[in-house]
């Protein structure tokens, strides 16, 4: 089953959160590079035409252009690196925020919201939950989520931990009791469904500039 909506925001939010910081100044140096190889094609350009006889500055001039067209497109694609290299980064220090974060309240509460979420879509009843190792203590100790999922999912609920451990970064791996309804909410899998889905939405939210520049062109 696919993630809830709500679920991708929190991910979302997590990885827009860790990449604000670092876009501005790379983004920056990258503008830069690129202007400067743009700069020097020109000069490189104007200089093949110095000195030319009349006859063959034609050919001479289709030659700067070339040499300038390469060099506007070689910077147009260190700013692409550049912001891909962003992106790629934030969706790391996500991962690794998530790591640093277990165990801390805001991570049980973030357990709690999969679980119940999870609990919802499967509609109640017997509901396994499969985590960590470390996860199974703290979600032990979380009350509350049968009740909660009963009382949304119209149905009674039974909430109930995993036999055995899963290897996982973090989150839930939820099955109804016959196994074969389940949702995936391990933080892997959200991470792996965000980039996927919402990779330009991520981009837009980052780099708002440079996207309202590109629909004004339009």
């Amino acid at each position: 089953m696919t993630m809830s909506s709500s679920a991708a925001d929190l991910i979302q939010k997590t990885i827009v959160d860790e990449a604000k910081a670092d876009a501005k100044r790379m983004i920056a140096e990258a503008e830069v590079s690129a202007r400067q190889l743009t700069e020097e094609a020109t000069e490189n350009a104007k200089t093949n035409l110095v000195g030319w006889a009349d006859r063959r500055r034609q050919m001479a001039q289709a030659s700067g252009d070339r040499i300038i067209g390469k060099a506007r497109n070689d910077a147009h694609m260190k700013i692409l690196d550049a912001k891909a290299r962003i992106i790629n980064d934030a969706f790391e220090q996500a991962r690794k925020r998530f790591e640093k974060e277990r165990g801390t309240a805001q991570y049980k509460t973030f357990l709690k919201y999969l679980i119940i979420s999870a609990g919802i879509q499967i509609g109640g009843g017997d509901i396994i939950v499969n985590a960590r190792k470390e996860d199974q203590v703290i979600i032990s100790k979380i009350t509350g989520l049968a009740t909660a999922i009963s009382k949304a999912a119209g149905e009674s609920a039974k909430v109930s931990l995993g036999k055995k451990p899963m290897d996982m970064i973090g989150g839930v791996f939820i099955q109804n009791k016959a196994g074969n309804i389940t949702v995936d909410y391990r933080v892997e899998t959200l991470l792996a469904q965000v980039e996927q889905q919402q990779r330009s939405e991520i981009a837009k939210t980052l780099f708002p500039k440079e996207d309202k520049t590109q629909s004004d062109k339009e």
